[in-house]
């Protein structure tokens, strides 16, 4: 008589462990594979971190505002020409870093680098604290670092407050989960936000979650939260005053035009760029978004919607997003946490649950070809800066040489030519348009040919169909100066001077 073979019970046991076996080392090698990658994502900006030439337009900006915070300077004083629009949260600690390393420039950028790794470190502490094991906490820092590189990959490890007081930020969040919040906590959390407000004063996402997540689940605590904040920001207005001088909330408030195609252009980059994991979290929405993580939906929201605003007035970028995109790597490894930890029935939901950490993990993983050759031209890639480099201090040098005031499209290559800061193009043309500046002035000390040189990115005339110099203007175009400053130019100044950092413009 045939016998019928039956299924052994301990087999059937063993499967599911078996199984996990397997995912766990799978999503062990994802994290650390996802770190890895956002580790290496910056080499270029990396290799470029003691050189001297312009990674971001803000580097010239940010150097000669601490510079001008070193020598006792009034910062927010009423000259319009050269407006500061920022707290000086960042200028007092890279003056601070500057005493060791005695270079504004570099002391910048390791700032920004030391503000990179630690977006990562508090990334993964904040995945902890929302109940991730170390694999989940490893991706999250992946994540979180490499996503924050992604959005805007010309405001990392340069000298820009924004990675600074996402950091700090951060860490705020990071101090105050965990725990149900009492005194202490809020007070330490308090500090840090008002701190971060102080570094970059657009990152209110996680400051706004902190309060409603209190209003909802701690009403008690909230007039304690509010003026222990309250107290902070008094007192960093009067350190402002005591350090920097002048009229520190006018500069803030200083205008600047909106237009909605920016909002909308910097906003579809963010969702194309993140397609992946924002479907992944609206689709296990319901397993990251519990009840004592609300927080970070919060968050998330936030940072979306006043990103999107934000990045509509005129100078501002993809960096408005690095505040979204630092969220969506913590997410990613609450993602992860949870689908380790869910129970999936049959084969088919097991695999599928798996590949999600993989999905949200895409924009840093579908880099790991150009990662490669990065890392194997690294040698040509700082052969080319080195040549940069040249370029830029023989363009200084060209400038100082001329032996009076100068004007500089680039900030930073005025300063490396030991020039005053005698304008700010970006903000001063802001003013004028808005009519708190009259360009009449300028345009007759430019007739009067009072700058020795003036340095644009490019030449003035750039139609070329047509005889007459004619500006072209297009959405994507950077206008730091007016059209009638530029035809000034163009009819008192001529170009002695090409490189690839720009046009040198010397009176006729």
């Amino acid at each position: 008589m045939k016998q019928i073979a039956v299924p052994n019970r301990r087999e059937w046991a063993r499967r599911p462990s078996r199984w996990r076996s397997i995912q766990r080392y799978f999503f062990a090698g994802l994290a650390y594979l996802a770190l890895v990658c956002a580790v290496l994502l910056p080499i270029g900006n990396f290799l470029s971190l003691d050189l001297k030439f312009e990674i971001n337009y803000n580097e010239g900006w940010n150097v000669y505002n601490a510079d001008r915070l070193i020598h006792g300077a009034i910062v927010y004083d009423d000259n319009y020409w050269r407006i500061n629009n920022y707290p000086i949260g960042s200028f007092l600690i890279i003056a601070g870093a500057n005493v060791l390393i005695h270079d504004l420039l570099l002391s910048g950028r390791l700032v920004a680098l030391v503000s990179f790794a630690a977006i990562a470190v508090f990334a993964a502490m904040a995945v902890r604290r929302f109940g991730g094991g170390r694999t989940d906490a490893v991706f999250g820092a992946g994540c979180a670092a490499g996503f924050c590189y992604l959005m805007a990959p010309a405001w990392v490890i340069a000298d820009d407050p924004q990675t600074l007081g996402e950091a700090v930020m951060l860490g705020a969040l990071v101090s105050y989960i965990g725990r149900p919040p009492d005194r202490l906590k809020l007070l330490r959390t308090a500090f840090l936000v008002v701190l971060g407000g102080f570094i970059k004063h657009n990152l209110l996402a996680i400051p706004i979650a902190i309060t409603l997540d209190l209003a909802f689940r701690w009403p008690r605590r909230v007039v304690f939260w509010l003026a222990s904040c309250a107290g902070f920001a008094t007192g960093f207005l009067g350190l402002t005053q005591i350090v920097a001088g002048g009229d520190f909330l006018d500069h803030l408030m200083s205008p600047r035009r909106f237009g909605w195609y920016g909002a909308r252009y910097h906003l579809m980059k963010y969702l194309r760029l993140f397609k992946f994991p924002l479907t992944v979290m609206a689709l296990s929405s319901s397993l990251v978004l519990a009840a004592d993580r609300m927080i970070l939906a919060g968050w998330g929201t936030i940072s979306i919607i006043g990103a999107a605003i934000v990045s509509g007035f005129e100078g501002t970028s993809y960096n408005m997003f690095q505040d979204a995109a630092v969220f969506l790597g913590v997410a990613a490894g609450v993602i992860m946490s949870e689908v380790r930890k869910a129970e999936f029935r049959g084969r088919l939901a097991r695999v599928l649950a798996s590949a999600l950490p993989f999905l949200v993990a895409q924009p840093i993983l579908a880099r790991a070809p150009d990662i490669a050759v990065q890392v194997y031209q690294t040698p040509a890639l700082l052969d080319s800066d080195r040549r940069r480099q040249e370029t830029f201090l023989a363009d200084a040098k060209f400038v100082a040489d001329k032996q009076g005031p100068a004007i500089c499209e680039s900030l930073l290559l005025c300063y490396m030519a030991s020039q005053p800061f005698i304008l700010d193009p970006f903000n001063s043309r802001q003013s004028m348009l808005s009519g708190r500046l009259d360009q009449g002035e300028l345009i007759r000390r430019i007739a009067a040919r009072e700058f020795a040189v003036i340095q644009l990115h490019a030449d003035i005339c750039d139609d070329p169909t047509t005889q007459s110099c004619h500006i072209l203007h297009y959405r994507q175009k950077v206008d730091r100066f007016t059209d009638e400053v530029l035809y000034a130019i163009d009819q008192y100044y001529d170009v002695t001077r090409r490189s690839a950092f720009g046009s040198f413009y010397v009176p006729k």
